[in-house]
């Protein structure tokens, strides 16, 4: 866990408020004064993870093998074996410069002039002097510069996992500073920014879940405009689309069943079979009780879990054979999700999922979520398709439609990749504002499915009469048991009293 993984650069804080408070005036000086000396305007983007959110999956969070940057660089369990790995790799890789004179001082003085700016990139201030922050990243710079360019040549990269996730990401300054360094002295050629591009470009098309059909030589990716290897494969996925992109705020996805719908079933209920009301009028009483609440209550005296929230919308399995909905690929991302009504089609972006493919996921997910709680951006693009996944995909068979579609690929097992979107909860994230354009395509598929009149009526009983059972099943058991109480009081004492027939005398 990340709270086992503690490092000297995050010291704790004192226990006495005496110090307790200098120790927050010592740090917040810092790093206010950090940020107000920073000439680059970079938003905070390098974030340490909720708990709560490691805790669900710590494998997809937490680096399993290479720490990167401050927040993990000296985690006593990656420490011993990364460092000779991380110091031989930096020497294989500054040889050719070694006999250039002063480029070590140039290079530690460059770093050291920008650990200001890298400060303000992380949300904790690490409590270390300049200098050696400074190495540290020196060290994992150069490290992650190596693996890029293994990517870039073609070369396999162990462990890649680790270098894509939240908590584990280099400020891109320092990237492309280190390689216009390097890059200049090897070739003489100063377009450096299109030298780290076409590293982090190849390393983002091949380990990106989400395919780009555009070449590779013609995806768009500004570096001047990114943060670092995570963002680069974030702006990467969001942006690639055919259509004009659409900008949105996220609202709610759930479609709740309002009483009216109920009541309405009640009057045809009691057209269709005459008597019908005396059992569904005291029903519809009972549901108009606050039962979300009675549910939660009941959860917790259980001890329930709670389980995973999914949008509403059919499955892949049941729009096909009930609403006869073909799936289909689409060359374009994530805003080129389309339903045609008149088909009827859904067009989905092509996802290639294989091992890493979940760390990669739930990372992107995490990073977007965490920007658009600092308000560094104003949607959710991505986790409302993942979201969308996650609706349509409850089984095996769902899968293997998709697979037939060519709108999943790669080597991950089917069961696997259920148990992936299976394991994902529905964002919690609200907004007020218009719905996104995904959202209103997810409305429309509803609406269509919700029209075949089969399962007009199903769809509404469904909802209120088999989403309710656990009420009713409550609701006798505590009734049982009462009767089992008493019956039980009544074998002992003499019921034929006046107690007694208070209790049975209208039964």
């Amino acid at each position: 866990m990340a709270s086992s993984t503690t490092t000297p650069l995050l010291s704790s804080p004192p226990s006495s408020l005496k110090d307790l408070q200098q120790y927050w005036l010592n740090n917040s000086t810092k790093a206010f004064l950090t940020h107000l000396h920073n000439d680059i305007n970079l938003p905070t983007c390098i974030f340490q993870l909720p708990e709560t959110l490691i805790s669900e999956q710590p494998h997809s969070y937490i680096p399993q093998h290479i720490g990167l940057g401050p927040i993990h660089h000296f985690r006593t369990d990656l420490y011993t074996n990364q460092t000779q790995l991380k110091i031989t790799t930096s020497k294989t890789l500054l040889k050719p410069y070694q006999t250039i004179p002063e480029f070590q001082k140039t290079l530690h003085k460059i770093l050291t002039d920008l650990i200001p700016v890298t400060r303000s990139c992380y949300e904790l201030y690490f409590d270390v002097n300049d200098e050696c922050l400074s190495w540290v990243f020196v060290l994992d710079t150069l490290f992650l510069l190596n693996a890029l360019s293994k990517v870039s040549n073609g070369q396999p990269l162990e462990n890649w996992e680790d270098f894509i996730m939240v908590e584990n990401q280099i400020p891109l300054v320092i990237l492309l500073q280190l390689a216009t360094i390097l890059h200049q002295q090897s070739i003489g050629d100063s377009d450096d920014e299109s030298f780290v591009s076409r590293l982090l470009v190849k390393f983002c098309e091949t380990r990106s879940p989400l395919k780009f059909k555009t070449l590779e030589n013609q995806l768009d990716l500004d570096v001047s405009n990114t943060f670092h290897l995570l963002d680069c494969m974030y702006q990467l996925i969001v942006n690639h689309n055919l259509a004009p992109k659409n900008h949105f705020l996220r609202t709610n996805f759930l479609l709740d069943v309002g009483l009216d719908d109920v009541e309405n079933v009640v009057q045809i209920a009691g057209g269709l079979f005459p008597g019908a009301n005396v059992f569904l009028r005291p029903v519809l009483n009972v549901l108009k009780l606050p039962w979300d609440k009675v549910i939660t209550l009941i959860k917790k005296w259980l001890g329930e879990k709670p389980t995973t929230v999914e949008i509403n919308i059919p499955s892949v399995s049941k729009l096909s054979k009930i609403g006869k909905v073909e799936f289909c690929s689409t060359l374009g991302g994530i805003h080129d999700v389309k339903f045609d009504e008149e088909k009827p089609s859904i067009s989905l972006p092509v996802l290639e999922l294989k091992c890493g493919s979940e760390v990669v996921l739930r990372n992107l997910i995490a990073y977007e979520s965490l920007m658009f709680k600092n308000d560094n951006i104003t949607n959710l693009d991505l986790t409302e398709y993942v979201d969308l996944m996650c609706g349509i995909i409850d089984g095996v068979k769902d899968v293997k439609i998709l697979r037939e579609r060519n709108v999943i690929e790669g080597d991950m097992g089917d069961e696997e990749v259920v148990k992936l979107f299976n394991g994902i909860s529905k964002s919690s994230a609200k907004i007020d504002g218009k719905k996104s354009e995904l959202q209103k395509t997810i409305g429309k598929v509803n609406g269509y499915y919700g029209n075949i009149p089969r399962l007009k009526v199903f769809n509404v009983i469904k909802k209120v009469f088999l989403a309710s059972w656990k009420i009713f099943a409550f609701v006798f058991a505590v009734l049982s048991l009462v009767l089992m109480i008493v019956t039980g009081v009544c074998g002992v004492f003499d019921c034929s009293g006046s107690f007694g027939l208070v209790m049975f005398g209208q039964f």
